[in-house]
């Protein structure tokens, strides 16, 4: 049987960019993207455009708020890339990252057993001491 591992290892210093993204999808039409990225003013901004926009969309205003807020809303997609990256350079921080490694698996033993016929043509090991660790292996 083979057993594989996998281990994630993510970086959590500064501002995610998954997560970023994920708020602002979400609730994104509440600006609380951008409280997280410490764009506290702005995010109250589009918090109130998109309520008076709500409010007065019987009115021909409403739906010119709703329309701003909704522009606003879209280029944030494009922009929260460099906003995530500014506010993780202010702060002295070169990357949030997130890593996936893997070990055991099928390649491994097969990088084993490479390894161990190498170090039998080269004459490290005996034939006996080959014939015993590829039976572990296998």
């Amino acid at each position: 049987m083979v057993e594989q591992t996998v281990s994630l290892k993510m970086n959590m210093k500064g501002k995610n960019i998954i997560v970023a993204y994920l708020l602002w999808w979400f609730l994104g039409f509440l600006g609380i993207h951008r409280f997280y990225l410490a764009r506290a003013g702005s995010g109250i901004v589009m918090l109130l455009l998109f309520v008076l926009g709500v409010v007065t969309a019987v009115f021909v205003i409403g739906y010119i708020l709703l329309l701003a807020w909704f522009i606003w809303w879209a280029l944030d997609a494009y922009f929260i890339y460099k906003i995530v990256s500014e506010v993780n350079e202010a702060a002295g921080i070169s990357s949030s990252s997130l890593s996936f490694t893997t070990t055991g698996g099928i390649h491994d033993e097969l990088d084993q057993l490479e390894k161990l016929h190498n170090l039998y043509v080269k004459g490290v090991i005996t034939q006996e001491q080959y014939d015993k660790k590829k039976a572990a292996l296998i």
